[in-house]
């Protein structure tokens, strides 16, 4: 079986993306390639980390321009011929016709996937864990989802709960969800490596 091809896309720390990496590095050699991971921000410090551990990394600036923008990545995708994209904190919505053209060299399959740190529905967007732990929520959690052309709306892979305590604290919570979400996220990279997950290769347009 040929590699699944993965790009990362990342906005800020990088600290699922680093988490998939790892992940990539103890399979077995052979079944996970990660191209590249990509950021819009220059500053991110997810960059440096991903060249630290050996990966390429590609930065393509946000701008008012969402077509120019979009159809840089495009290439950059194409250009590799990626399989799948994993979104780890990437703070930019992306579009109907880049979601269209990544599923048209896919069979029509959707293979950009998200994680969030949110029972979702409940949480959409950012700051979600602050957002329920500032309302009082006896428990919220992580869903891993697949990318539709909405914030966070896309079908639902799977979800764990997380349970708060009276006595915990903002910053224990965010860890403790960190840790939930570089757990389900490695293992979904991991069951598409040993296919567990169905993976259509990337194909040209006809």
């Amino acid at each position: 079986m040929k590699p699944v091809r993965i790009a990362i896309f990342a906005s800020g720390t990088g600290s699922n993306a680093i988490a998939l990496i790892k992940k990539a590095q103890s399979l077995n050699e052979g079944q996970i390639e990660i191209c590249f991971v990509l950021s819009d921000k220059a500053e991110a410090p997810v960059l440096e980390k991903a060249r630290a551990a050996g990966v390429r990394t590609y930065l393509v600036e946000k701008t008012s321009d969402r077509q120019s923008h979009e159809k840089s990545v495009l290439a950059l995708l194409r250009e590799y011929r990626v399989d799948w994209i994993f979104l780890a904190g990437y703070m930019r919505l992306l579009s109907a016709s880049f979601i269209q053209q990544f599923r048209l060299w896919h069979e029509q399959r959707e293979q950009i996937v998200n994680i969030h740190p949110s029972l979702l529905p409940a949480y959409p967007g950012v700051d979600s864990i602050a957002r329920a732990f500032k309302e009082g929520v006896s428990q919220s959690g992580v869903t891993l989802h697949l990318v539709d052309e909405g914030m966070d709306t896309g079908r639902i892979l799977r979800q764990e709960v997380l349970r708060r305590t009276d006595d915990i604290s903002l910053t224990e919570w965010t860890r403790q969800f960190h840790q939930v979400e570089h757990r389900l996220y490695s293992q979904f990279l991991e069951n598409i490596a040993l296919g567990k997950e169905n993976t259509a290769y990337f194909k040209e347009n006809p």
